[in-house]
């Protein structure tokens, strides 16, 4: 019996964005332009929340666990500190033996995570990706059930915050309480704020909707919540990081600062979607001037 043909994809060891902007969009590109109407099985291996940067164009989903995953090895662009050559080779090799025995693998994509090569923000061309997400059903229908029905349309409030991390603002809450205060605002519009857990600054006082409040199920996950959230928003307001830089590729306006203005405005910025970006290296800007802004784009 003729093996069906078969793509993989993995395993993706490096950070978010980078997956997001620089790995995932091979998959939809292939599966509409390169490979349009073959019979081809898409095998996708990556950490499990983030299958849905890959969502309904992949066939089988495999989870990535690495020991020591964000405890003492962290993402590097496309590599994992910590996680040697060998190891990826290892897993890479383990992975392409356990399906070449079912399938006729035709082409098996991995990043280079060499020295010289695993900071290369273009290993792809743009002729080679497609900007063109499909989260798995599950997220919209969680999404569907959390956002309030009602006519105010979608602003997400991304506040990230690190432990140790130099780009951190320690002024959110002061923003949100702007925010709150401001009937005007808070009449036409819903808020969300949007982060990962541990990594992002929640309103203490309960005001906004939250995207951690939402329970994943079994085929859905915080990235693909964000994904659909993103499809529904109206703008995009926080420091310069992935989820701004993703509400560009999904053509969301976007208000961020920051000390990166062309990395994050024009680099970034495929679909040159409309961006204002107020240059602070400091991070320090302060909450009021940060809401006016924001007050002036949205009024």
């Amino acid at each position: 019996m003729k093996k069906k043909d078969a793509v993989l994809l993995g395993p993706f060891v490096g950070e978010f964005y980078w997956e997001v902007a620089r790995f995932a969009p091979l998959l939809p590109k292939m599966v509409n332009k390169e490979f349009k109407d073959q019979k081809i099985t898409y095998i996708v291996f990556t950490r499990e929340e983030r299958f849905d940067l890959y969502g309904k164009y992949a066939d089988i989903l495999v989870p990535l666990r690495i020991k020591g995953d964000y405890e003492n090895k962290f993402p590097n662009c496309f590599r994992l500190n910590s996680f040697s050559e060998e190891q990826y080779k290892k897993i890479t090799h383990k992975f392409h033996k356990k399906y070449e025995k079912e399938y006729n693998i035709i082409k098996h994509i991995t990043p280079f995570i060499t020295k010289n090569q695993f900071l290369n923000k273009n290993q792809y061309p743009k002729n080679k990706l497609m900007f063109n997400y499909q989260p798995r059903s599950e997220n919209y229908e969680i999404v569907k059930k959390y956002l309030p029905r009602n006519n105010k349309q979608l602003i997400v409030l991304a506040p990230r915050f690190r432990k140790g991390f130099r780009r951190n603002w320690d002024k959110w809450e002061e923003f949100y309480d702007l925010i709150h205060r401001d009937k005007q605002l808070m009449n036409r519009y819903n808020f969300i704020i949007c982060g990962k857990k541990d990594e992002y600054i929640s309103d203490s006082k309960d005001r906004f909707l939250d995207i951690n409040k939402m329970v994943v199920g079994n085929n859905s996950s915080l990235a693909g919540l964000l994904m659909v959230i993103l499809e529904k928003a109206r703008l995009v307001c926080g420091s310069q990081s992935a989820i701004p830089n993703m509400g560009l590729l999904y053509k969301v306006e976007v208000l961020e600062f920051g000390c990166q203005k062309n990395l994050h405005t024009k680099t970034y910025n495929i679909h040159k979607t409309p961006v204002e970006f107020i240059v602070n290296k400091q991070y320090n800007i302060p909450a009021h001037k940060l809401f006016n802004r924001l007050k002036k784009k949205l009024t």
